[in-house]
């Protein structure tokens, strides 16, 4: 049997491959509940599962704004297209969003094999040597943080099989047929649709082509690019009757306010790729990657990338996950032409034999949990427990006093349109708040100062009734003693007799 299978993998490889970064990523499809950042769940799934209700939560839509409704800058593409999943889903009868999200996650899932097929295939061609593709397919099929990504809801993620797919299909025939010019630049446009920051790694491809003389392939190219793109955009022209609208409001907003976030130096996601990547392997992977700066389409695209986002002031780790899937294809082609260079260097396989070894065992470590990591656990599970008392929510009551602030909840688990109100501050007067509507829940972040907090509300709400209290997930408690700033407390639910009753199924 372990013959039979030696033999199969030597002659497939790439199906091996698959099919173990499948397995590995089911399992993540099972246990990765919950959303890895605000923006992978508050503004893919919490907006078209809103939508799939006939509401909008985030008020993108000019019939919510009302008259003064303008654009709020974000790509309709990937939310419409979890908008169409979420009614298929709800036509079958699956309606409650934790059940659905599993079917969400394991459509990811399968979608982010593309990534591990095209970037193999991309390795093979670039490098005509079968080991060095196995080694990029195992490194991206694997990396410990790859299975938990591939089935979050980050369109950083999810524009990857694009991007690759169209690298692929632009290098695999020299003679550049042009019908291979043709569908990569509609596979860009459809990248570009997804992410509009992608526009700077598009300029770096179109930078090779001109670099190389490629002039009709850049015009054709472009041409397909820009079709595809402006049909994935053509809501703009319904909703706003013009047509870029949100991506025009996307580049003001980005420009008037891109000292409002998370800011850092030049170097900031040079430390982020040395992080993801794991040292010290990693810091070879990078120098790989410079190394083999010949390979223009595969190098200036990333590198222009990169580049813009290094000296742009708003800086999230989040933002440069599109091209670290091109940064091992060119790193582990790099060392690898490194190393022919100088055979007689034993050193040198030595220091990266060691470094490998290194970052494998690493790599095991984090695979595991994060693999299996629900992330943001307590608040999607505080969600998922008043889900019990569907119809009987219309408003809830967050109690952040401890952190000064309060976490917006993921309301679309609850089932129903709920509004949430926060307590920031001991000096709040509850007795003064003007709820439009009576809270039926209050849900107290942390046990810091537990009694003096919930008597505080009773001073308003008399009948608070114990319910139950929400964890967060292993990885979430130890990354909160790490940093502080992740807020992953203990979610302590109360509830208001006087609005809804006993749950007596419980």
């Amino acid at each position: 049997m372990k013959k039979k299978i030696i033999d199969y993998y030597k002659s497939n490889p790439l199906n091996v491959i698959l099919i173990v970064a499948l397995i590995v990523r089911l399992v993540s499809v099972i246990f990765a509940k919950g959303y890895g950042m605000h923006d992978d769940h508050f503004l893919i799934v919490e907006t078209s599962r809103s939508w799939a209700d006939g509401m909008d939560f985030q008020g993108w839509l000019p019939s919510t704004q009302g008259v003064s409704a303008i654009p709020q800058g974000h790509s309709f593409t990937y939310p419409l297209i979890m908008f169409c999943f979420f009614k298929i889903l709800s036509f079958f009868g699956i309606s409650d969003l934790n059940s659905q999200m599993y079917f969400i996650r394991f459509i990811h899932a399968l979608f982010s094999l593309l990534t591990i097929f095209f970037a193999y295939k991309i390795t093979l061609k670039a490098s005509k040597k079968t080991f060095l593709a196995n080694i990029v397919g195992w490194s991206i099929a694997l990396l410990w943080c790859m299975p938990w990504l591939s089935v979050r809801n980050l369109v950083e993620i999810t524009c990857i099989p694009f991007i690759l797919w169209s690298t692929y299909l632009y290098i695999k025939d020299e003679t550049m047929p042009i019908k291979n010019v043709i569908f990569s630049g509609i596979l860009m446009g459809v990248a570009f649709a997804f992410r509009f920051q992608l526009i700077f790694f598009i300029g770096g491809f179109g930078l090779a082509m001109l670099f190389y003389k490629q002039w009709k392939n850049a015009v054709v190219w472009t041409i397909f690019l820009l079709l595809a793109f402006s049909i994935s955009q053509i809501s703009d022209v319904f909703l706003w009757h013009r047509p870029f609208a949100e991506m025009e409001e996307y580049i003001r907003y980005n420009f008037t306010h891109s000292q409002e976030y998370i800011t850092g130096g030049f170097f900031e996601y040079f430390g982020v790729i040395l992080g993801v990547l794991l040292p010290p392997i990693s810091v070879l992977l990078l120098f790989g990657f410079f190394y083999g700066y010949k390979k223009l389409f595969l190098f200036l695209p990333a590198f222009c990338f990169l580049f813009f986002h290094s000296i742009f002031p708003n800086k999230q780790e989040r933002f440069i996950f599109p091209i670290v899937p091109s940064i091992i294809i060119l790193g582990v082609i790099g060392l690898n032409s490194l190393l022919e260079k100088y055979p007689k260097q034993l050193k040198l396989r030595k220091i990266i034999k060691v470094c490998f070894i290194i970052s494998f065992v690493l790599n095991v470590v984090l695979l595991i949990p994060v693999t299996c990591h629900y992330s943001k656990r307590a608040r999607v599970e505080s969600m998922v427990y008043l889900h019990q008392y569907k119809g009987n929510v219309k408003s809830f009551i967050v109690d952040g006093i401890p952190e000064g602030s309060c976490s917006v909840m993921p309301r679309t688990y609850l089932g129903e349109d709920s509004k949430q109100y926060n307590i920031i501050s001991d000096t709040t007067n509850i007795m003064t708040q003007d709820y439009k509507y009576q809270p039926s829940f209050v849900l107290f972040v942390s046990e810091q100062n537990l009694e003096q907090r919930k008597q505080s509300i009773q001073r308003r709400y008399p009948h608070l009734e114990y319910e139950t209290t929400v964890e967060p997930s292993g990885l979430d408690k130890l990354m909160q003693k790490i940093n502080h700033h992740n807020r992953n407390f203990n979610i302590i639910i109360y509830r208001n007799d006087d609005v809804v009753k006993k749950n007596k199924s419980n």
